[in-house]
């Protein structure tokens, strides 16, 4: 008995390491997703890539070489994946060898671009996650998002102030747009009983045609023109850029740090506030939170503003800091693509950042990967990758049951509760 009691005691750091990788916790099962997805892009780079097919197609004739040259094929997508996204390591060896201010800039472009990328999906998957979590299904934040650039956008050419006063202004004013859009919806239920799921979806397309009529009329379109674009933002409404000095092509602004602010705030909120504590409750349980006194319009009201708030915010984020003017594709995917980065972030602040942070990885690297591997891998297949690594978070039983990992009991849950602090 005392030689069992003790045997765990002993065993060496190496099996320690193992049988804690076998608890389940989110680092986990985000690793293992990661690691799925990897195996996973890599089938669908041998399946995709006719040089490789016929070298399948004689394997039997010379099994080593297919092998290697499938191998050596998949790496080297991965490495200008992670090289696009992260830093380039001939770059940076460059950079070594002679210090200057172009390489010094050519080794900072990969992660300038991811976290360019990021900014605006940090702050709109932080508005879905605080409607997620309060089992409150916001769907329009792509119409919030050209709520909040659109507001922005008539603050910075109406007025012509310091930027310390015109960029507040134009973030005050763009979240202003989201959260009046977004409140809303949050009216229409709490007081009709109206979707959210519906009021929200359809604010997308009213914005959509409010946007395209907008661009078209003189307050908003470019002086002299009728090609869909609208007037710039002056020079004193942009976000400041971090490396402007070294290069015009590093975007990355201030609008990261804003972001960051955002992540905190949202963290607070949710630890500390009342409030916050509130919005938990309803969506956890609403008939305690009945029962507990907390008004449930209020709260569905106050959900849906801040959550609109947010997504304006991060449409602000990127007139200001990267396109400077609105087309009628203004935002790209932004809203949608949130509601995946809240989903692999769990509804959980820093979940969210760093699941837009992946998201900004996977569209840099995806894109250095199709210029420079000679097999020409599509862009898409970062998109496959990125999907199987979403799908893997999103049901991580999945993943507990295929490598037997224990405890994971908490994980296995809709209300995104586990991980990611």
């Amino acid at each position: 008995m005392t030689t069992t009691a003790t045997q765990p005691a002993r065993l060496g750091p190496l099996m320690r390491l193992a049988l804690r990788a076998r608890h389940a916790n989110m680092f986990i099962v985000l690793v293992l997703a990661l690691f799925v997805g990897l195996i996973f892009g890599g089938i669908m780079i041998v399946v995709t890539t006719p040089i490789l097919l016929n070298s399948w197609s004689h394997a039997f004739s010379h099994p080593g070489a297919t092998i290697a040259s499938s191998f050596n094929t998949v790496w080297f997508a991965y490495e200008q994946l992670f090289q696009g996204a992260v830093v380039n390591f001939h770059a940076l060896r460059m950079l070594i060898d002679n210090p200057s201010k172009v390489n010094l800039a050519t080794v900072l472009t990969p992660l300038s671009g991811t976290l360019t990328y990021a900014t605006p999906l940090i702050v709109a998957g932080l508005g879905l996650a605080i409607g997620f979590r309060s089992s409150l299904f916001n769907i329009g934040g792509q119409g919030q998002v050209v709520a909040g650039g659109v507001l922005a956008l008539l603050v910075a050419f109406s007025f012509h102030l310091t930027p310390l006063v015109q960029v507040p202004l134009e973030i005050l004013a763009a979240m202003l747009g989201g959260a009046l859009l977004a409140g809303l919806a949050g009216v229409l239920k709490a007081y009709t009983g109206a979707h959210e799921v519906i009021v929200t979806m359809m604010s997308n397309y009213t914005m959509t045609l409010v946007l395209g009529y907008l661009l078209i009329q003189s307050l908003f379109a470019r002086p002299g023109a009728r090609d869909g674009a609208s007037k710039a933002v002056g020079a004193t409404g942009q976000l400041p850029y971090f490396f402007s000095h070294l290069s015009a092509s590093l975007l990355l602004n201030f609008g990261f740090v804003i972001a960051v602010i955002a992540v905190i705030a949202v963290q607070w909120f949710f630890k500390r506030s009342k409030t916050g504590f509130e919005l938990l409750m309803v969506g956890q349980n609403p008939d305690a939170a009945r029962v507990a006194g907390i008004f449930s319009k209020r709260s569905i009201i106050i959900c849906l503003t801040l959550a609109g708030s947010l997504l304006g915010l991060a449409g602000m984020l990127e007139l200001t800091g990267v396109d400077h003017f609105i087309t009628p594709n203004f935002g790209g995917s932004y809203g949608f693509d949130a509601i995946t980065v809240a989903l692999l972030g769990r509804n959980k602040p820093w979940g969210v950042f760093f699941g837009a942070i992946f998201f900004g990885a996977m569209f840099t690297g995806g894109e250095a990967m199709q210029a420079f591997t000679p097999t020409n891998i599509q862009f898409s297949l970062a998109q496959v990758i990125q999907a199987v690594v979403v799908f893997c978070v999103a049901t991580p039983a999945l993943l507990i049951e295929a490598f037997r990992l224990r405890d994971g009991a908490h994980l296995v849950s809709t209300t995104g509760s586990g991980g990611w602090l």
